[in-house]
């Protein structure tokens, strides 16, 4: 058997920057690091996952706490920082914990990148009456400046910064309480406009925050809801940002409270947050807080001296520069040619159907033992795959297979979403892939979060996993996995059930 092709990082961390990836061994290949970023921003760390990788469940924040815990020397500062020390003490970011988890059973590589910090620094804490849960204020310069939803400043204004964050994170706070009140003449001056984008990956309560906040712009006050959410931080998913919670939040703020929660329970408010999630992704964002200014990348708590410069530099009319580019997705299918559910060439002389149920708890040998010497077939012109739904067990086995058409209808990594699903299945009705995860998944992908969530309710999408699973029952095929080998157009061998990776191989081979 051939060894499994390393599936690098998928997405980061919150205050902080990308180790390099290992060297061979149990992650895989190595590969470029970011650089660190000032240490005075006294970023979070975050670790690499352990193994064994838990198995994925229904409830996606469900996770151990320890996770890892490593200690290690920062790598080169960027612009005026220096190195510092980095402190991998805390759980791995949770919202992404599907793709993670899936993709680490693949057969590892994903490193989560792990943030720098001054030795001895430690995360900011909330404030101590946050725990009663009335929330404190924090510095604000929101107050008489114009503002439009998540846009703080004038539509107009001369210099646009993008700050991208996390409201479970303590340096997002940080930067809220410290730097923002220092942009105060130039928001109202028209220098700039700050538009905060939802890059909510840390957990649970990281969504329900920023749909709490997004939830208050109806009413204008979008920036008022931010910063009493910043201020009522206490812990990473440990309650601060439980619904009851939130809602003392919003009448604090004076919101109604009737029309908070409706839009708070809207599935659109849910679709907002990871579209936005999944443009940070495409845009390379692996920390937070990110702050880009005119082609200029901060990570972490900007320097505020040379923030400020590089605000009024761009002011002034200096050209903007190019940020960087996002990191593609580590994919074990990226080497092999496909198109949507096809792998291969058409002229190839054998042709491999993979009938896939994704709730099927065998479905993960094949992605993990069966598939690395697929490709290798796929490769050198020997075979050709299909995917074929078999979805029999169920209403998540069709939003399954729905979820790997609606990747392929955007020309995304389709294969890998497969191979996503396939390994976390754990038998009919585990809960697992519902609506809402589904839609995670996606995000952390980097997809169009929007176009997703209407393909998977299209019932044109659905009436076609229905059709295919009838062509694979009048077959003769009663449950999935089941893989179908032909030869010349003719069956040659057909495999079901707990899927022998060495027959199935023979079958293709001819021997």
């Amino acid at each position: 058997m051939g060894s499994r092709e390393a599936v690098p990082r998928v997405f980061g961390h919150h205050g902080g920057v990308n180790e390099p990836l290992p060297g061979p061994g149990a992650h895989g290949a190595g590969g470029p690091a970011l650089p660190d970023p000032d240490p005075s921003s006294a970023v979070e760390p975050r670790p690499e996952p352990s193994d064994p990788v838990p198995p994925l469940t229904a409830d996606i924040g469900d996770m151990p706490d320890d996770i890892g815990d490593e200690a290690d020397e920062a790598g080169p500062a960027s612009g005026a920082g220096g190195p510092g020390a980095v402190r991998g003490q805390n759980r791995i970011a949770l919202i992404g914990t599907v793709l993670l988890i899936a993709l680490l059973a693949i057969g590892g590589g994903i490193v989560i990148g792990r943030g720098t910090a001054p030795a001895g620094s430690a995360a900011p804490s909330g404030d101590a009456s946050a725990a009663a849960g009335v929330p404190t204020t924090i510095p604000a310069a929101s107050t008489g400046i114009e503002s439009d939803g998540a846009r703080l400043g004038r539509a107009d204004a001369k210099v646009v910064i993008d700050y991208w964050a996390d409201y479970q994170c303590p340096f997002c706070s940080k930067f809220a309480r410290e730097v923002i009140p220092q942009l105060q003449s130039r928001l109202a001056d028209g220098t700039v406009a700050l538009v905060h984008r939802d890059f909510a990956f840390i957990g649970p309560e990281s969504v329900a925050a920023s749909a709490a906040v997004r939830c208050a712009a109806p009413e204008g006050k979008y920036w008022q809801m931010h910063d009493a959410v910043y201020a009522a931080q206490n812990g990473e998913n440990q309650g601060a940002f439980a619904a009851d919670r939130l809602k003392t939040i919003a009448a604090s703020v004076g919101l109604d409270e009737a029309r908070w929660t409706a839009c708070v329970n809207d599935h659109a408010t849910l679709v907002g947050i990871l579209d936005d999630t999944a443009a940070g992704v495409r845009a390379g964002i692996e920390s937070t807080p990110t702050i880009d200014v005119n082609g200029n990348r901060f990570l972490g708590v900007p320097d505020v001296a040379k923030f400020l410069a590089t605000i009024d530099a761009a002011a002034a009319g200096a050209a903007p520069g190019a940020l960087p580019s996002a990191k593609p997705v580590g994919d074990p299918w990226a080497g092999t040619p496909t198109s949507g559910r096809e792998a291969g060439s058409s002229s190839a002389p054998v042709t491999v159907e993979l009938w896939m149920d994704y709730q099927a708890a065998t479905s993960g040998s094949v992605a993990n033992s069966l598939e690395p010497e697929l490709r290798k077939r796929v490769t050198d012109g020997t075979a050709r795959l299909v995917l074929r739904d078999l979805a029999l067990l169920g209403d998540e086995s069709l939003s399954a297979a729905a979820a790997v058409r609606c990747v392929a209808d955007q020309g995304g990594p389709a294969w890998l979403m497969h191979d996503v699903l396939a390994v976390n299945a754990q038998g009919a009705g585990s809960g697992i892939y519902v609506t809402d995860t589904l839609l995670r998944v996606a995000s952390q992908l980097g997809l169009d979060v929007r176009a997703f969530d209407a393909c998977l309710a299209d019932p044109s999408i659905a009436k076609a996993i229905k059709d295919e699973t009838a062509q694979g029952s009048a077959l003769g095929l009663t449950a999935g996995p089941a893989i179908i080998v032909r030869k010349s157009d003719q069956e040659a061998a057909r495999f079901s059930g707990e899927i022998d990776t060495a027959k199935v191989l023979a079958a293709i081979d001819g021997k």
